[in-house]
């Protein structure tokens, strides 16, 4: 049997994304999945607020440019499961997807129409500021430049965390060359190969990780990159959303058994995970200071 601390409170600046991504930080961090969206509705300012408000280190949100390039936080390629209107993002002009209202929660069909419009990244940004810390998920890489000028544009680089794709085994990182790398902290995504984490981990130092998000398929390859990860200041995030796909430690699972999902990746170095489940992980955050996992 073995200990684990889970101290749920960040030390240092709460808002700036090197100070609460660094291992010096002891507190595993709560990554808000599209904002705090079970009380209120997907990436919305209110799904902000409402993260904010119930004590969330980042909130995870979607971004995408409308047909005359003004980029909003939605998910999905269309507007029809998530707000009253419906059409493909991408080829709408910015008044017809502002005129969509959003819809509660997760939406679909069947879900009650707020009064909240689709937002804009610069809105939401600011309804960020001083307050809590953003991972922007871009959901086309051709916005990606437009997203990097405006986080410079607003100042607000410290308070974002930028993620991509990577193949860690490439010969060059790319994106290495990028005008706003190393301006905005940024975030590889990567699969696990099962053997090879630490491997992996050393084939991504020059890319000066704050944190990497994987997807794995042995848990034990989490834990045998703890020495690389804690040489090279690296958080650990792992996604527990039921469509993760990383085996069966998934949201539904750890409403019922939290210490074998939360407290196993805890247990296997994993210093911050996103969740559709806010209210239950932080419950399991606060009572389980200690949490001893088979």
């Amino acid at each position: 049997m073995s200990a684990i601390m889970t101290a749920s409170s960040p030390v240092g600046d709460s808002c700036n994304v090197l100070s609460i991504c660094s291992r010096s930080n002891p507190g595993i961090l709560t990554i808000a999945h599209r904002g705090f969206w079970t009380r209120t509705a997907e990436n919305s300012l209110a799904s902000v607020r409402a993260a904010i408000a119930a004590g969330v280190d980042m909130i995870e949100i979607d971004t995408q440019a409308t047909a005359d390039g003004t980029l909003v936080v939605i998910h999905d390629e269309t507007l029809d499961r998530t707000t009253s209107g419906t059409g493909t993002v991408g080829e709408l002009p910015f008044d017809v997807v502002r005129a969509a209202k959003l819809r509660v929660g997760a939406g679909g069909a069947d879900a009650e129409i707020t009064d909240e419009c689709v937002p804009t990244l610069e809105e939401l940004l600011e309804e960020t500021r001083g307050k809590i810390t953003v991972n922007i998920d871009t959901k086309f890489t051709r916005d990606l430049p437009l997203v990097m000028e405006t986080v410079l544009r607003l100042g607000i680089e410290d308070q974002v965390l930028v993620k991509t794709d990577i193949d860690p085994q490439a010969a060059y990182f790319d994106i290495l060359d990028a005008d706003w790398f190393g301006k905005i902290p940024h975030m590889p995504m990567f699969k696990v190969r099962s053997g090879h984490f630490t491997d992996d981990l050393r084939q991504i130092e020059a890319l000066h990780a704050p944190m990497i998000e994987v997807k794995f398929t042995d848990i034990a390859d989490l834990a045998a990159g703890r020495e690389e990860l804690e040489r090279q200041n690296i958080r650990l995030w792992i996604n527990t959303l039921d469509v993760s796909y990383c085996l069966d430690f998934n949201d539904s699972r750890a409403l019922s058994e939290p210490d074998n999902v939360w407290g196993a990746l805890a247990l296997a170095g994993v210093g911050a995970i996103q969740t559709d489940e806010v209210d239950a992980f932080k419950g399991w955050l606060k009572t389980h200071e200690t949490v001893v996992v088979q």
